[in-house]
């Protein structure tokens, strides 16, 4: 049960984070000029780094098996995002680059994972 809570405190605080990140980022395109062309790109690397980040927290405080957890935190927090897509959007479709979007932001949860049940 321990093991599970420190999986949903990986990732909620990988939400946490990229809530925090969009917002500055918003505040960036808002106020200066920054062109809106970015946003897909940006967007991935903060949704990639908060993976990585959860999987990181969750593997760092259950110090073992990080490759497992960090991969468990990737895959959940790209499933819950993708829910809450199609929960927010009238049409979803989903596209080819889904699938990409969900390799790399569990490989990263995997990567978190594996630094942090090594990191001391």
């Amino acid at each position: 049960m321990e093991k599970t809570n420190h999986v949903l405190k990986g990732l909620g605080y990988s939400y946490i984070l990229t809530l925090a990140i969009l917002l500055i980022y918003n505040l960036v395109l808002t106020f200066t000029s920054v062109s809106g062309n970015t946003i897909a790109m940006v967007t991935s690397i903060i949704t990639t780094a908060s993976a990585a980040f959860g999987g990181f927290y969750a593997s760092k405080h259950i110090k073992e098996k990080g490759l497992i957890y960090g991969l468990i935190v990737g895959l959940l927090y790209i499933v819950c995002l993708i829910v809450i897509v199609y929960l927010a959007q009238e049409k979803f479709t989903f596209e080819a680059d889904m699938l990409y979007k969900i390799f790399l932001t569990t490989l990263a949860g995997g990567i978190g994972g594996v630094l942090g049940v090594n990191f001391k």
